[in-house]
């Protein structure tokens, strides 16, 4: 259905492909990011939203007569995906990556640096395969390495060859890019990758000098993509100390690059095509941030129309187009301020500002009917019900239940139990020093999840005092705990994060001199470490905080 909705649409900034006398010599790459394939399995709404979405991608790729598709990252929303939503995938890419349309780049460099399968091949020169798309792919927050084995879901991809999983740091403390190296006539290019490392982890790194980049022979010859999955601007601050959440500065990567495919960050800037790209104004590359093809979160990030990416490559110069997703779910957002209204709107009471809070939803859902086509258009021909967000100030005014209000558009919106959202404008404080001003300003809000409370509330906690961490770092502790064992239902994830610390400081003390009954030498010894090691931690910290306030106003979009 979806293919014969698009076969007569053309793209936005954008035509549909036509052989040239350069075909030869132009490769061509179908880009996206964030599918988060399996998000909201369990609502009878939204349930295939991703897949949808998924699907459309790789028709795309086929209508558009791609030489490749390349993923950023988030391809599944958890790290375990449901046997549903491996299915689906699995379904999905072999309706469309397997056919007898020739493959035309080739690889040439080696393949055993390049991937992370048994078989260290590339997928499509498998003789037992009729591959026609080669998709590429780095894993993201969500579906990364984790568990017995260190597997990823692309892993299971990898073994169907269905996917080329690559761009994995097998060490951390030492990472070495290197490019996978594809030829399509005249033209070279040199894709590197890297797969979501923890953002404070991954800036100390780059601060020490720890990641080396491979470059070909010739390297002034190709032209250099690299596809990276991290934080790309400051959200909000961790502790008493208001230390920066870790975030990755463009200035950090390698200069050597041509275009950077940014993943994990969800607002689409790709919208207007070339128009929308703006070089890097600390290195000389230019960023491609494709954002999400489904919403997973409610925030002004995610309404903007989603798109993906049509990217071409002749020799040294490229082109990109921008290609809407017609089967994205509608999605709008509205700023409602109660103190604003006029003395006549009646508020007095909990269903008198019900009636008046569904007026303005009303209102919202008939302005996305307006812009939404219609069902016969739209790309998997089915009626979609819209979502829609009110964000109301309620300062000096009562609440209404946001769950009592959602059942009067039941079958109306897609997310009847979360359309308000409401906050309250900031208390003014007393006077304060600048670095604590500054700390207040960047403080998880009401806004953000329960899990960023959590962990600044925690922070504070064992910040000084003799309830401080001292073998477990509150950084490790906030992975194991928030990342791993509730983001991703790791129920080894804390008992793991202990052991290796202890197995870490044991090695440690394995390597030293002391006498036979030395236990004042060792704890001397373990203090040592601790300092050295917060106190790198701190450096890296502050290195990493530098020079954010110009990025911090840039990350409303949101990230997953």
């Amino acid at each position: 259905a979806i293919a014969a909705a698009m076969a007569g649409m053309e793209s936005e900034g954008a035509t549909s492909h036509e052989e040239g006398p350069s075909d030869a010599d132009t490769l061509r790459i179908l880009v996206a990011s964030d599918l988060h394939l399996g998000y909201a399995e369990s609502d009878p709404v939204r349930r295939d939203d991703s897949f949808i979405a998924f699907e459309e991608v790789f028709v795309l790729a086929n209508q558009m007569k791609a030489d490749m598709v390349l993923l950023a990252g988030d391809i599944f929303h958890d790290n375990k995906p449901s046997r549903r939503a491996m299915q689906r995938a699995l379904e999905v890419m072999r309706d469309h990556c397997l056919g007898d349309r020739e493959v035309q780049i080739e690889v040439v460099s080696d393949p055993n640096t390049n991937f992370h399968n048994k078989y260290k091949t590339v997928n499509y020169e498998d003789p037992n395969y009729n591959v026609q798309l080669p998709v590429f792919a780095i894993h993201g927050n969500h579906d990364d390495p984790a568990g017995d084995g260190g597997l990823a879901p692309l892993d299971l991809l990898s073994s169907a060859n269905l996917v080329n999983y690559f761009g994995r740091a097998r060490d951390i403390e030492n990472i070495v890019l290197s490019p996978i190296l594809l030829k399509k006539g005249a033209t070279r290019l040199a894709l590197y990758g890297l797969g979501h490392v923890r953002d404070e982890r991954l800036s100390r790194c780059f601060e020490r000098k720890t990641v080396k980049v491979a470059k070909p022979q010739d390297s002034g010859s190709w032209f250099n993509i690299l596809a990276v999955h991290q934080n790309r601007h400051v959200r909000g601050v961790m502790g008493a100390q208001g230390i920066k959440k870790g975030y990755i500065k463009e200035a950090q990567l390698p200069s050597c690059m041509d275009l950077v495919i940014w993943g994990h960050e969800h607002e689409c800037q790709i919208g207007s095509g070339m128009n929308a790209l703006q070089g890097s104004s600390e290195n000389q590359f230019t960023v491609i941030q494709p954002g999400s093809t489904v919403a997973t979160s409610l925030v002004e990030g995610e309404a903007k129309p989603k798109h993906v990416a049509l990217l071409q490559v002749h020799r040294e110069q490229w082109k990109l187009d921008a290609l809407p997703l017609a089967s994205v779910r509608p999605f709008a957002i509205r700023d409602v301020c109660l103190e604003a209204q006029p003395d006549d709107t009646d508020l007095s009471s909990e269903e008198a500002m019900m009636d008046f809070l569904e007026e303005q939803a009303i209102e919202l859902i008939e302005e996305l009917a307006a812009r939404q086509v219609s069902a016969e258009e739209s790309a998997d021909g089915r009626t979609t019900l819209p979502l829609i967000r009110l964000r109301v100030d309620y300062t000096g005014f009562s609440t209404c239940n946001p769950q009592k209000f959602g059942q009067r558009f039941v079958s109306k919106v897609a997310n009847p139990g979360e359309i308000l959202l409401f906050q309250r404008k900031a208390k003014k404080q007393p006077a304060r020093s600048e670095a604590d001003s500054k700390s207040a300003a960047e403080a998880p809000t009401d806004r953000e999840d329960a899990s960023a409370h959590i962990q600044h509330i925690l922070t504070d906690f064992l910040h000084g005092g003799k309830e401080q961490l001292r073998l477990l770092s509150q950084q490790d502790l906030n992975t194991a705990v928030f990342e791993d064992y509730v983001g991703r239902d790791n129920k080894g994830a804390i008992a793991q994060a202990i052991l290796t610390t202890l197995t870490k400081t044991q090695e440690f003390l394995a390597k030293q001199s002391y006498g036979a009954v030395d236990r004042n030498a060792k704890e001397l010894a373990i203090e040592d470490m601790l300092f050295k090691r917060k106190a790198g931690s701190a450096k890296g910290a502050a290195a990493g905080g530098r020079a954010a306030g110009a990025a911090a106003g840039a990350g409303a979009g949101g990230g997953g």
